[in-house]
């Protein structure tokens, strides 16, 4: 069977499940952490149910989540205005239909294992939430207080499983007379006068439970008027809420200043930091956040597919897709290979591109990320111009770009920096890596290091990738006023930290299978150890798995039921992004499941596979180590066995569903008796004149 090797012998003794060992200590803490959009969104994708499911099991507060209304009306879970970034369609979302939505695929841009998840409705997610009694806090980007009553009352749903939250004073008395049990989070404009008291006295009467700014108003304060608004806030009994940070210094930073929720990708490390003096897990990780190969389309190997900003129809302004030898140009490594001919672009078009790195460290004042390294597999033929630029930072191409290949010797570089070169119509792998906290560029060409450029006050300046904040798109291979060429490309990729020189070395020239999806973990850092195995703690009312793996590390639960590891799921789990996973509700039903705990920094340890044996249904009447009855194995595919061999006499054995309906019933059974079972959840009663009992059984097949 699929855990034989671990285990030959699903063994349930009768009068002891199991010995409990240890205690979880879980302190009181009022702090909130809200999901940002969706529940947790570093590694689900954003505004979907697999990501609210997510949040909720790491038993966050609420899940924000991103809402606008659809061509026929229907409200639906989507931050951007257009649905490009984020599924395999295109366009604004107020011109596109629920059903032209449903048909899209909004999860593979995250990984693929996410394929096939849908664009969620407002409903389906409030549904979601009902079932896990958490509460959803609504980013309404459309007025529809409502619509949203009618959801709530066809649901059947509270209120206040819902925050809204209004951005003026007219907004608050709207939603507060339309919908006077739910609670709101102001998210508007600041009074002049911090200690207006007016302004808190008409929020409070008004359902206001807590106001909401962004969290570097608090870094980036020069005066006393954010402690004043706290004190403001907390005199008036309501709270004060910040958005959006990861990073763990951050979290530090914020529980010092006293905030109450936070908004955040990460909410278990956050959790760690407010509540338990933890450090915040590892942060951030190494990641390749985008990738494209350009395989007759643009869509991102890793990553959200890429565009061409501007009216594709205009002549000579449409990226071409083909093979090496269809193009007349050379292969790479004596391959056909598949490439794009990306245009000379006006300054009307470009080729837009989502870096998909989450908020990272400290956010600056343009909400963008400061350190990447861009790779490029390219050729560049003779062309008329001067300069091809490569990268274009301004979202809406309206500056001079960012990055250069000059001249006749195709030097590389930027502000007036040129180095290196390389022949005209030949394949390079061009590696950039960008510091901008330390204000410069590494520049490589096929693994060697050209140069480094300085770029003086680059932090949060022309240099650094728009993120998933407000503007969330930069461009490759435009221009404000023209000043490029024709140039193919086979293979770009995108990573959220500065690779080091020996990393883009191991990276080498262009390949035919395009760039490699490999992170070097630094060569000091030590992957993660688990200190002991797998432990099953009981508290009082829950049951919980433990592991060890340390501090500075990322957790991740998964479990298997005979099929495979998969994520956690079901309303039973709490804390699955944790070293400790809890079993809030019937741990028996997850009898004969593998569980396994993975912890990450830039490398990855797996922690032993736990079996669960857990029984609070036994009944035990006499019963001795000579008196066991063996049950195996569980789950099963249909053939279930019962060992008597070791109990004395003969008994009778009942099998029933979890309705009582009498399945299978052998009378005066001894030895090992044999039984076939269709799917399904079963009880089975063994008893004689010395003994009873009654084990759970799951039927997988």
């Amino acid at each position: 069977m699929w855990y034989q090797s671990r285990l030959n012998l699903f063994k349930i003794l009768l009068s002891i499940s199991f010995v409990w060992t240890g205690f979880i200590v879980s302190a009181q803490c009022n702090f909130k952490p809200i999901g940002h959009r969706g529940g947790s969104s570093y590694y689900f994708p954003e505004n979907t149910l697999v990501s609210l499911e997510q949040g909720f099991i790491e038993d966050i507060y609420a899940a924000e989540v991103d809402v606008r209304f659809t061509a026929d009306s229907v409200l639906v879970l989507m931050h951007d205005f257009y649905i490009d970034r984020t599924t395999t369609g295109a366009g604004e979302v107020e011109k596109l239909s629920l059903n032209y939505l449903k048909t899209l695929d909004a999860g593979s841009w995250k990984n693929e294992k996410f394929a096939g998840t849908q664009v969620p409705t407002l409903k389906e997610a409030l549904e979601l939430a009902g079932k896990y009694q958490k509460k959803l806090y609504l980013n309404m980007k459309v007025f529809a207080p409502k619509l949203i009553a009618r959801l709530l009352k066809e649901s059947n749903l509270p209120g206040d499983i819902i925050l809204l939250d209004p951005d003026d004073l007219d907004k608050v008395k709207a939603y507060h007379e339309i919908l006077p049990n739910t609670p709101l989070v102001y998210f508007g404009d600041l009074p002049t006068n911090i200690e207006d008291q007016e302004f808190y006295t008409t929020l409070k009467k008004n359902g206001v439970v807590a106001i909401e700014i962004p969290a570097d108003y608090i870094y980036n304060s020069h005066d006393n008027r954010m402690e004043e608004l706290r004190e403001m806030v907390h005199t008036n009994a309501m709270q004060l809420w910040a958005y959006t940070v990861n990073d763990p210094a951050y979290f530090k930073f914020l529980k010092d200043f006293g905030i109450d929720a936070l908004e955040t990708d990460r909410p278990s490390e956050a959790y760690q930091v407010f509540c338990n003096n933890g450090v915040g897990g590892y942060f951030p990780e190494k990641r390749i956040t985008g990738q494209w190969d350009f395989n007759q389309n643009l869509n991102g190997t890793i990553g959200s597919k890429m565009t061409v900003m501007g009216d594709t129809s205009v002549v000579g302004q449409k990226v071409r897709f083909g093979t090496t030898t269809a193009f007349h140009i050379p292969s790479i490594e004596n391959k056909a290979t598949n490439v794009a001919l990306i245009p000379a672009f006006d300054p009307q078009h470009a080729l837009r591109f989502f870096s998909n790195i989450a908020p990272e460290g400290i956010p600056g004042g343009l909400d963008c990320d400061n350190t990447y390294s861009l790779v490029f597999d390219l050729l560049k033929p003779a062309g008329k111009n001067t300069y091809t630029t490569i990268l274009q930072t301004s979202n809406n191409n309206s500056d001079d770009g960012d990055y250069f290949i000059s001249g006749d010797k195709n030097a590389i570089g930027v502000l007036e920096q040129y180095n290196g070169s390389f022949a005209d119509s030949t394949w390079v792998r061009l590696a950039l890596v960008f510091d901008l906290y330390k204000e410069r560029l590494e520049q490589y060409i096929d693994g060697n290091l050209i140069a480094t450029l300085s770029l003086p006050d680059s932090k949060n300046g022309r240099f650094c990738l728009n993120n998933n904040w407000g503007v969330q798109s930069s461009n490759f291979f435009s221009d404000n006023d023209g000043e490029t060429n024709p140039i193919f490309i086979s293979s770009i990729q995108v990573r959220n930290y500065a690779m080091t020189a020996s990393e883009v070395k191991w990276l080498g020239k262009p390949k035919a299978a395009k760039i490699e999806s490999v992170i070097l973990a630094e060569e000091d850092l030590s992957c993660p150890q688990f200190s002991e195995s797998v432990k099953m703690v009981k508290t009082s009312n829950e049951l919980s798995l433990v592991a060890n793996a340390g501090d500075q590390v990322n957790y991740k639960w998964e479990m298997n039921d005979g099929k495979g590891w998969i994520d956690i799921r079901g309303t039973a789990f709490r804390n699955q992004m944790s070293g400790t996973l809890r079993i809030v509700s019937s741990p028996e039903q997850y009898n004969g499941y593998l569980f396994r705990c993975i912890a990450s920094n830039d490398c990855k340890t797996t922690s032993n596979e736990f079996l669960l044996k857990y029984t609070t249904t036994s009944i035990s009447l006499g019963l001795d180590e000579n008196n066991t009855v063996l049950v195996y194995p569980n789950p099963s595919d249909g053939n279930v066995f019962v060992d008597l061999s070791k109990s004395s006499g003969k008994s009778d054995i009942c099998i029933t569903s979890l309705t009582g309906i009498k399945v299978l019933e052998q009378k005066d059974a001894s030895g090992i008796c044999s039984f076939n079972l269709n799917p399904g959840t079963y009880l089975i009663q063994v008893s004689n004149n010395q003994y009873s009992s009654c084990n759970k059984i799951l039927i997988t097949r």
